[in-house]
């Protein structure tokens, strides 16, 4: 231990020195992205082999907590902006296992930070700046906690320091081209996914000119997966923007172009009612995000919202929507999902019950905590459209098919049934994953 305690202490020593540079760049960010410090991140990127060992989070969380603690009695926001900047000093320096590491023992040792996991994940990714000859050694420092905020977070800082120059296409594929050839499916769906967000900072929040950009990806699941990054960053803003909400500083965010408009107050569909028809389905998929809010977390008012969606598969996303939040709202207790969950129509329960369990597995690692929620459900459609959910989300996990049907087998027949069509490994009922 003697050996230990002086270099944590020397890596203490860091983390707060580099809290203070990391908070002003946080303020910068919300002043408005001053474009003229952002060039030089196209040509800087940070160390690709860590400096620092991952057995260390203990001692770095513990003093994190110390240090910041007093800051809560100012407001949840204030601590948590303090832990986030903490982090962040250590993936800035390349030490990104580590700054995941620490973070996963903080939310442990105190549960009030639990929802705001992701959140603080993704600020420890945006402190790592990359090129496009380190983005992807970077990225593999990630893992998939926290929904994978890591990832996101390095690709909006990668897209957001070249703000003001064209986009080469080599640049834009070079983050996720280095995983493709691997097993590593979900890694690389994060990927795709955090370009979205990347080219929303980049395009300073205008949804359609992002849109064109995943368009210029190969294939169309990585454009969708595009997609669904591009209007979860779109729902990040306009929940700060209009709900006051993300004013710790936790996501970094570039600011709004003036003329663009992220929030309708008379128009709960908007944008996905003023994107082209292609886009919806991944629109609806994030738009309770917005719907919540603004009826106050009524989910019987917000599923009337749904039910007003049009077609049938935009109603579905609106519900797994619901059921995302859901088990968000209810930090991952299936009792609270439940509750919630039955306050939508009789139409939507079923698919409130698979956004639902796709949230709660939405990683390999978190597989059994879905399986265990869809158990949970008595017999009949709520509990077959969940482990339809349990099966969308194996298949996002593996490309190989027996490795899908592996993950889906349990004790009930109907369920193995459900799981397989979900996962798309059955001729009948060919899936698009994700």
């Amino acid at each position: 231990m003697r050996f230990l305690l002086p270099r944590a202490f020397r890596i203490l020593e860091l983390v707060v020195a580099a809290m203070a540079a990391t908070t002003s760049l946080a303020r910068a960010q919300h002043a408005g992205h001053a474009t003229r410090d952002m060039s030089s991140d196209t040509v800087t990127t940070a160390p690709t082999a860590p400096t620092r060992f991952v057995r260390d989070s203990a001692f770095v969380a513990d003093s994190l907590l110390k240090l910041c603690r007093p800051a809560a009695v100012h407001s949840i926001d204030a601590y948590s902006t303090c832990i986030g900047d903490g982090i962040a000093s250590l993936s800035s320096a390349g030490n990104i296992a580590l700054a995941m590491s620490t973070l996963d023992m903080i939310v442990h040792r105190d549960q009030s930070l639990v929802l705001y996991g992701h959140p603080l994940a993704h600020t420890l990714g945006y402190a790592v700046r990359s090129t496009p000859a380190t983005a992807t050694r970077l990225l593999t420092e990630c893992d998939d906690r926290y929904q994978s905020g890591c990832y996101h977070g390095i690709l909006q800082r990668y897209f957001d320091a070249r703000m003001g120059m064209p986009i080469a296409q080599k640049v834009l594929v070079a983050p996720c081209d280095g995983l493709r050839g691997t097993r590593e499916q979900f890694r690389l769906y994060d990927c795709l996914h955090g370009t979205g967000h990347g080219l929303m900072m980049y395009h300073r929040y205008d949804v359609n000119a992002s849109l064109k950009d995943c368009d210029r990806l190969a294939a169309d699941w990585d454009q969708r997966s595009c997609y669904s990054g591009v209007f979860m960053e779109h729902n990040m803003g306009a929940r700060m923007q209009s709900f006051g909400e993300g004013a710790f500083g936790m996501h970094r965010h570039s600011m709004p172009a003036p003329s663009v408009v992220l929030f309708k107050p008379s128009d709960l569909h908007y944008p996905c009612d003023s994107t082209p028809s292609r886009y919806r389905r991944e629109c609806y998929d994030l738009q309770a995000d917005l719907i919540l809010p603004a009826v106050k977390q009524d989910y019987q008012k917000a599923a009337r919202v749904c039910d007003a969606a049009g077609r049938p598969d935009l109603l579905h996303a609106c519900y797994a929507g619901l059921g995302r939040n859901a088990s968000g709202a209810s930090a991952f207790q299936y009792a609270g999902i439940r509750k919630r969950c039955e306050r939508s129509s009789p139409n939507g329960i079923a698919f409130c019950y698979e956004g639902a369990v796709r949230h709660l597995a939405y990683a390999p690692s978190e597989l059994p905590r879905g399986i265990a929620f869809c158990k949970s459900l008595p017999p009949g459609d709520g509990r077959t459209q969940c482990w339809d959910g349990v099966g969308l989300q194996v298949g996002g996990f593996f490309s190989d098919l027996g490795a899908r049907r592996r993950a889906c087998q349990t004790e009930n027949a109907a369920d193995v049934a459900a799981c397989v069509v979900g996962a798309g490994i059955t001729p009948s009922s060919p899936r698009e994953n994700r």
